[in-house]
């Protein structure tokens, strides 16, 4: 008997317990980590059908908050810029893909994969098996160790594929929750008869559906682009709506109580033409995004009728920016005053000025700007007011 199979019946017990249990994957999960001194347990899904991520879960031995951050951003991290995606993906390959048969630790020093997202988490190597892999979809398991750890050596594979059978028999159950299903979007199949151009986004930015209108926009509209299945908007305008992308992701996976103020989000663009469109961002989130961690729900941008509505054909007379206090708020974190000291600042009033029209001194004023410049994440009053004049429409 190996050592490894008095946790068999256990552990099988566990397996059966994830769709009855709303911690089972959490309990299997735990208890796979403490057997093998393991990291990490992730499991994901690629739909084919749209080529997307369309569901994460992990669990590891450190708190949540630790892993937040580093899965947010390997969700965006480009799959072409991790070497394991085209081993593991290899048709060829046989059984369980593990990263130190190809891995040198020489791209593992120089690689900001490892360096920035993987190793400051304690995640090494990884091991990888493929639970249900067709046309449709590829829904696999991972489980990752330290370097201390070590990879996972023939006796521990060989319980995994024990187990195996068991794991496929649950997923493949519960299949329909891990597939980007546009079906669960309440009117979907409405959305290619509506006349304001929409586009269905995932929370990496791929474009995931785009209806009929839409798609004479962006024949209208040369700052939209969709390029290898990405939106592509102006860089300024891209930049934010990433981060709000990653801000909503964040709030669903972590703070779900804080996704309502990320529903009918507007944007305003203004292009190198001083072409003017805007759009709203709608929360796509049915029950089942919600009850079932690891799902990945979808945003929609709904684009204004006018395409070309320019700039220079508003009336110039009285210039002003009037800043969009939701992006500041929501997506920044600037308080009331900051947002105060933007707009004004925006408007080309200097310090000095800004500090008398709110009656405050010097100091103070400069403390608002520091903490602004944190938030934003700018470096100069350049660099801010570009970004202020972005996100602002002039009147």
């Amino acid at each position: 008997m190996k050592i490894l199979d008095k946790y068999y019946e256990e552990v099988c017990d566990l397996i059966y317990q994830i769709p009855l249990c709303k911690d089972g994957w959490i309990n299997f999960s735990e208890k796979i980590l403490t057997i093998f001194d393991a990291s990490y347990m992730h499991i994901q899904a690629i739909d084919f059908s749209f080529n997307v991520v369309s569901y994460s879960n992990g669990v590891g031995i450190l708190d949540y908050k630790h892993y937040a951050e580093a899965e947010l951003y390997y969700l965006r991290y480009p799959i072409n810029a991790d070497p394991r995606w085209e081993q593991f993906l290899d048709p060829q390959r046989v059984g369980w893909y593990q990263c130190h048969t190809h891995l040198s630790e020489e791209f593992v020093k120089n690689s900001d994969l490892y360096q920035k997202i993987l190793l400051p988490i304690g995640l090494r190597y990884v091991a990888t098996h493929e639970l249900i892999w067709d046309e449709k979809i590829c829904i696999f398991w991972s489980i990752s160790t330290s370097e201390k750890r070590g990879f996972l050596d023939t006796q521990e594979i060989d319980f995994l594929n024990s187990l195996l059978p068991h794991l496929r028999r649950i997923v493949s159950a519960q299949r329909h929750l891990y597939e980007l299903s546009l079906d669960n979007i309440v009117g979907y199949n409405l959305i290619d008869r509506l006349t304001l151009p929409i586009i269905l986004l995932s929370l990496s930015g791929q474009v995931v559906h785009y209806n009929p209108k839409m798609r004479q926009y962006l024949k209208l509209n040369e700052a939209i682009q969709i390029k290898n299945t990405q939106l592509c908007l102006p860089k300024t305008y891209q930049t934010i709506l990433n981060k709000t992308l990653y801000e909503i992701e964040h709030a669903f996976r972590y703070q779900q109580e804080q996704l309502e103020q990320f529903n009918q989000l507007k944007f305003s663009v203004v292009d190198k033409n001083h072409d003017y469109f805007s759009f709203t961002i709608s929360l796509l989130v049915s029950e089942k995004e919600m009850s079932f961690l690891g799902i990945r729900p979808l945003v929609m941008l709904t684009f204004e009728r006018d395409v070309r509505e320019t700039l220079q054909n508003v009336q110039l007379n009285i210039e002003r920016y009037y800043l969009s206090h939701d992006i500041l708020k929501k997506i920044y974190k600037l308080s009331k005053r900051e947002i105060e000291v933007c707009e004004l600042f925006v408007n080309r009033q200097n310090l000095e000025k800004i500090a008398q029209r709110m009656n405050i001194t010097i100091s103070s004023m400069r403390t608002y700007m520091k903490n602004i410049f944190l938030k934003t994440e700018c470096n100069s009053q350049v660099e801010l007011m570009q970004l202020l004049m972005s996100i602002s429409i002039l009147e």
